[in-house]
């Protein structure tokens, strides 16, 4: 330890340095110390300084102090340093670390000692200097005043020694002294006779001056106010400038009072004045001579206009805490002012009103804005105005529609008068043009601004209820409703002068765009104000004329066009807005869609972009610029993001024209990317150019939010450009866009629904960014986080740091199309060893490592075994509830085989009994879920925790082998034998071959209806199959339902007998694994439900079907070249649409195949029965080659449509939740509900959508969304979703129960939806 350095470093520390250091500290804390308010509070402020005060450690005496430590004690601390690093060894036990321990004997040191003692002394000699100075200024002002103020006057004490403000602040100057006096009620009266007018103004003066060293509190509480008030107004309104001046300085700080009743008695007596002013002294300038603001009475009286705007401004921040009576009395004053008129002189010009000077300083009513912000005081404002000053509306409105309707005159005054209102700030301290502020006001100026002011007011009270109620308003012996406002307002965005003038921000296309975004920001004001056709169509105009050209009319120019743009975009970025877009004002109100209406916005809207995108506008006018058609695709984006958008849009091929667009101007952009000898101006070009691709691919993009606009997007051939770019944004977290609150999640979801979507992720590195981010939080742990404490161990099955790479793996993996691109014929590496450094990058390497973890190897090669291989056990278990993901895994990974390997291996080696564990738990769920087919009353799955009874905590028995234990099943009732009579059974009976016509279809869905919501019960299997088969017998004749040519099956085998469907060709082919499997799992279905019997021979009937159907579809499928494994060959998953057939028919295959071949001509088949389509020459090559199914970019699309309308909170959730409604629907239908519904209700479900229209296959799945709306809503809040409604069953949904619904859905939305659906070549 030295003690010369030590000493060195003290020597430092000199008084001289510490006092300006504290000196300076001291000022910067006053305002803080003053308004602590007690001695305990400003000592406690002291103690946090350095928490509260951001700028503690730039203080010059923190520094200093700072400096002389590094001084003193650094050289200590590398000794300190030294000797631990020679010692080698550990302090003692006591301390926790090396640094405490370091520390400790540095506080403990001699020299810490010295430099705390020293710094005390120097510190407490600064502050006895500062005290003596300040003293010492304080009885040299007490003895200067003592002079002049005379006897009779008692003081308070000073409480700061900081300068005062200058003469020329309004709110501080001599009056604003740091010491006041207390004069008694005589000396009062003295001071209120020396401001009698009478007296002379050097005597008023100093009475004022007296009057500004007395605290605000006593003035007001004396009892000499009222005459002393009166004295103040005298000298307000006196000539002598100084007089004045005087009394507005007093005024003003006297508002810095914290008394409300001060504050109000100020601000009357101000209001007070100044109404005086307009109704007794006459005319305050007209609208003829303008304003001359450096003329001595304009700048007294724009003063005092803004010592009361300031107060307006700032009183709604705390008058809530006031009484009601000060809130009345201020807006009751304020608003007496504002609706004065002077009188207008015989035969002379209009005079300036009070509006007309504050306008001057607050053009855009920024205080209305706040008063009309809360509901406490926007209560009292709207009552005062309807009850005593209805006139300042009523003039507002005259003044505005006095305006617009001068716009029709020919003169350019609108762009002087903006423009000079933009060159400088108003002067109002009477100093001539020196500075370069405006001193003079032209009579248009000043309605000018009182109109903005006027706009800004209507605008506001436009927002709410109350003040919508004020119309309409009588002007000129007409009505003025809202409607008709507005209408005016509309009609100055397209002012022909707009289209040369910059945006200024005063102009009058810039203010109206503002107020009209502001009310399509508020739902309720945009539902009465903006979606009404008058509104819409005027503000469409200039864009109509863009269209189609008026000769010799000027077009609106790209600012108004943008102006447009802008209101259009807020008003589709809400539900109503975009539906009054859509479908005008009497669909909106309808509530549903009217495809009728083809004069809509949304149509005038997507043409106006289309024709700019392909440049085929009139060429009467320049063609837009990239901005404008940006902005009108964004509008249209907007809108195409959603389902009822796209579905009324995408007839114009929008997606075509802006892939057009954007291949011209990716060409464009390595052009300008080249390098070429520089040109002025290349480079801005360049940017231009780049940022126009951006955002065409942008747009583009967004086709992907719902399932018919991805096909869209697929069919541009732009997709994997497309998916590249969201892949940068989401990897950078941005949002969609500045209307959307949410990020890329339901998007990529969406994408991952397809195949060609899966392989434009896997292309664009999305699939190994994932894993590897997942792998990372579930083995490595994040390097770049400081471990200040060890991690808790995780006690959730899926740990919180990990749940959102869950959540995004199960979106991706969600659809079996995108997993079968993904994983088929994709082999497992099964390596000897693995090291930590082994990291997997595709699905396949996350199934082998932590799924399928079977060897010693990969155990050992995993950090977080048991949490790890837990993560990718739940993983598989939502996988496999898609049952054709379930059935490649199980071909392609023997997934079964592998967990009962597992299981097998987990048992005690003393009695062989399986050990009870999380692992085995969850592989347990995972081989019952894999094994049983069953709805929620047909199969018992076990839980994957353990039950809080300590004498079983699973009940349920683990096994390593198949069949499963008998406890996982229930008992099934067998069939009755029993015939049970109802009203559909009777009308089949009664009915014969020739009279299937339409009157008789009409029948029979009248008596299954009736049947169904009665007594489903009694509408079973047998009644159903032959209702079945006769209502496709009487469809085949109805044209609308056979959209599919008849295929003669023999006819076709005898001609072509290479593929022919002879039994002995049959057999000699063989199904697909998936297929094998799939037959084993629709049998033990059958055979639990007492339907079939679980024989070889009811395998091989199933099998010689599904043959039958392979060679049937072969005949109707074209060979595509398409790089898609899921169209290089046959359908690739189980016909479960089939195999359900098979069951209600009780195994007689024949039965079900003559069923088959006459409903493949319908078109419900080509939904209800997924393989029938598969690259199905009965739809266009570009749908063909697409790989997305009818179920998917239809039925699916018309789910999510009718669920934001009528479901929109499940909607919204869906949405908040990354996951679609499409996505689950798609799920449920390709596997016809299986493992989601009972039995009973299966059968119903396709009988439903059979015999009522195959558009019951939307309303079903919307049904059964708002069955589970509370579920819905309660897992989205707990973030599974995604798991709830893939791995839980349907409980309590019956069919027949929701029918009335869906029959209210086929009244709203069939003429939408099934027209749709029987267009397969257009989709």
């Amino acid at each position: 330890m030295s003690t010369p350095a030590s000493s060195s470093g003290m020597s430092s520390l000199k008084t001289q340095e510490v006092l300006p250091a504290l000196r300076q500290m001291m000022k910067n804390l006053e305002p803080n110390i003053r308004a602590s308010g007690s001695m305990d509070a400003a000592e406690d402020l002291m103690l946090h300084l350095e928490e509260r005060d951001p700028s503690f450690h730039r203080y010059e005496f923190v520094k200093l102090i700072r400096s002389n430590i590094e001084e003193s004690l650094g050289p200590l601390m590398d000794e300190e340093i030294e000797k631990y690093a020679r010692s080698g060894q550990a302090y003692d036990t006591g301390q926790d670390t090396v640094v405490q321990t370091m520390v400790a004997h540095l506080v403990n040191s001699p020299a810490y000692s010295n430099l705390t003692q020293q710094l005390m002394v120097e510190t407490k000699s600064a502050v006895d200097t500062l005290t003596r100075e300040f003293q010492e200024e304080q009885e040299a002002q007490q003895a200067r005043e003592s002079r002049v103020e005379g006897p009779g006057f008692r003081r308070a004490p000073s409480f700061g020694y900081l300068s005062q403000s200058s003469d020329n602040d309004s709110c501080g100057s001599s009056l604003n002294n740091s010491d006041f006096m207390f004069p008694n009620q005589k000396e009062f009266e003295q001071i209120g006779e020396k401001m009698d007018q009478r007296q002379p103004v050097q005597t008023r003066v100093e009475a004022i001056e007296q009057l500004g060293r007395i605290p605000p509190t006593e003035v007001l509480s004396s009892d000499n106010w009222s005459q002393l008030k009166k004295g103040l107004m005298d000298a307000l309104g006196d000539a002598d400038t100084e007089l004045a001046d005087k009394s507005l300085k007093l005024h003003a700080r006297m508002f810095s009072s914290s008394q409300h009743s001060m504050n109000r008695e100020v601000y009357t007596s101000l209001v007070e004045h100044l109404n005086m002013q307009f109704t007794y002294k006459g005319q305050k300038g007209d609208l003829k001579t303008g304003l001359d603001v450096t003329s001595p009475s304009a700048c007294r009286l724009l003063r005092r206009f803004r010592l009361m705007n300031e107060f307006m401004c700032v009183v709604p921040s705390y008058w809530i805490r006031c009484p009601d009576k000060f809130l009345e009395e201020v807006v009751d004053s304020t608003l007496y002012l504002l609706h004065t008129h002077p009188t207008k002189a015989l035969g002379g010009a209009e005079p300036l009103t009070p509006v007309h000077y504050l306008a001057m300083l607050d053009k855009k009513a920024g205080w209305f804005k706040k008063w009309m912000h809360g509901n406490y005081s926007r209560t009292v404002v709207l009552r005062m105005l309807k009850e005593k000053y209805r006139a300042l509306i009523d003039n507002a409105v005259k003044k505005s529609l006095e305006f617009c309707e001068s716009r029709k005159q020919p003169h350019n005054l609108l762009d002087e008068v903006t423009s000079a209102l933009q060159r400088e700030s108003i002067s109002t301290d009477g100093q001539q043009n020196g500075d370069g502020k405006r001193t003079t006001y032209t009579g248009p100026e000043l309605e000018y601004i009182y109109f903005i002011h006027s706009l800004c007011m209507l605008g506001r009270m436009l927002l709410y209820s109350n003040g919508r109620a004020f119309f309409p308003i009588k002007v000129k012996d007409r009505e003025v409703k809202v409607t008709d406002l507005l209408v005016s307002f509309v009609q100055l965005l397209s002012l022909p002068n707009q289209s040369t003038r910059p945006y200024t921000g005063l102009d009058a296309a810039s203010l109206v765009a503002d107020v009209l975004k502001m009310i399509a920001g508020c739902e309720a004001a945009l539902v009465e104000c903006l979606c009404k056709d008058a509104v819409v169509s005027v503000l469409l105009e200039p864009v109509k004329a863009r269209l189609k050209p008026t000769k010799g009319k000027k077009a609106a120019g790209e600012t108004t066009l943008l102006h447009i743009a802008d209101i259009l975009s807020c008003l589709a970025s809400s539900q109503t807005g975009r539906r009054m877009l859509l479908y005008g004002e009497a669909g909106n109100k309808a509530g549903r869609p009217n495809k009728n209406i083809s004069s809509t916005a949304a149509h005038t809207i997507v043409e106006f972009a289309t024709r700019a995108l392909s440049s085929t506008l009139p060429s009467e006018e320049s063609s837009p610029s990239y901005e404008v058609v940006g902005a009108y695709v964004f509008v249209c984006r907007q809108l195409y993001s959603t389902c009822e958008g796209l579905s009324v849009m995408h007839s114009y091929k929008l997606h075509t024209c802006i892939a057009e667009a954007w291949r011209m101007a990716s060409h464009e952009a390595d052009i300008a990317t080249t390098p070429l000898p520089a040109v002025e101006g290349d480079q801005t070009d360049s940017r231009r150019v780049l940022l126009w691709e951006e955002s065409l691919i942008d747009n583009l993009l967004n086709f992907a939010a719902t399932p018919k606009g991805l096909l869209l997007l697929q069919q541009t051939g732009a997709i994997n450009e497309c998916v590249d770019y969201m892949y940068a944004r989401y990897a950078k977290k941005l949002q969609v866009s500045k209307h959307e609150k949410f990020g890329y999640g339901v998007m990529v979801t969406q994408v991952a629904a397809t195949a060609p979507g899966m392989v434009a992720l896997q292309s664009t590195g999305f699939i190994k960014a994932l894993v590897n981010e997942l792998w990372t939080q579930l083995e490595c742990g994040k390097d770049d986080v400081r471990v200040i404490r060890p991690s808790p161990i995780p006690v959730d099955p899926i740990d919180r740091t990990a749940h959102k790479s869950f959540t995004s793996l199960l979106n991706l993996l969600s659809s079996f199309p995108a997993v079968y691109e993904a994983l088929a014929e994709q082999k497992l590496q099964n390596a000897e060893s693995y090291t930590f450094r082994d990291m997997p990058n595709d699905m396949v390497g996350l199934i082998e490592r932590l799924i399928l973890v079977d060897t010693p190897a990969k155990m050992h090669a995993l950090f977080n075994y048991e949490q790890s291989h837990t993560f990718g056990l739940r993983v598989l278990s939502v996988m496999c509830s898609c049952l054709d993901t379930f059935l490649l895994l199980e071909t392609q990974y023997k997934v079964q085989e592998s967990l009962l390997g597992c299981q097998a291996e987990n048992v005690k080696e003393e009695s062989n009994e399986l050990i009870i564990d999380a692992l085995s738990v969850e592989r347990n769920h995972v081989l019952v879920r894999t094994y049983l087919i069953g709805g929620p009353s047909e199969r018992k799955l076990p839980p994957r925790v353990l039950l809080e009874d300590g004498r079983d905590p699973y009940p349920f028995p683990l096994f390593s082998s198949f069949p499963i234990p008998k406890s996982y099943t229930t008992t099934m009732a067998g069939r009755s034998a029993m015939k049970q009579d109802s009203e559909l059974s009777r009308y089949l009976s009664q009915t014969k071959t020739a009279e299937k016509n339409q009157a008789w279809l009409d029948g029979c869905r009248k008596a299954f209806c009736k049947v169904l919501t009665s007594k489903p019960d009694l509408a079973k299997a047998n009644v159903l199959v032959d209702m079945l088969e006769k209502v496709v017998q009487g469809q085949i004749k109805v044209q609308e339902e056979t959209i599919f040519p008849k295929v003669d099956y023999k006819v076709m085998a005898r001609d072509r007998r290479d593929i022919h469907g002879s039994d002995k060709v049959l057999k000699s082919q063989s199904l697909s694994a998936v297929q094998q499997l799939g037959v084993q799992l629709t049998i033990r279905y059958g055979s639990h439900l007492n339907l079939v019997k679980n024989t070889k021979d009811t395998k091989e009937q199933l099998s010689h079907l599904l043959k039958q159907v392979r060679f049937f579809l072969r005949q109707q499928q074209r060979n595509i070249d398409c790089q898609l494994r899921l169209l290089q060959g046959e359908y690739v998953g189980h016909d479960w649409f089939t195999s359900t057939l098979f069951l209600m028919m009780l195994g007689k295959s024949e039965r079900c195949w003559n069923f088959l071949l006459k409903f493949s001509t319908l078109l419900s088949s080509g939904y209800l029965w997924m393989p029938r389509l598969h690259a199905s020459a009965h739809l266009p090559v570009p749908l063909t080659v697409s790989g997305i199914h009818p179920v998917y970019y239809c039925s699916a699309h018309y789910v999510e449509l009718i669920l934001q309308a009528e479901v929109p909170a499940v909607a919204s959730a869906f949405r908040m939740s990354g996951y679609t409604p499409s996505q689950i629907c798609k799920h449920w239908l390709r596997q016809c509900f299986w493992n989601y519904l009972d039995w009973l209700e299966i059968c119903h479900y396709l009988c439903t959508c059979i015999v009522l229209g195959v558009d019951y296959q939307v309303y079903t799945c919307v049904a059964i969304l708002r069955h589970l709306t509370h579920d819905i809503l309660q897992h989205t809040q707990n973030q599974d979703l995604q798991v709830f409604l893939k791995e839980q069953p349907i409980p309590g949904f019956r069919v027949g129960e929701h029918l009335e619904f869906m029959q209210q859905l086929e009244e709203r939305y069939r003429q939408t939806v099934q027209p749709d659906m029987r267009n397969l070549a257009k989709p």
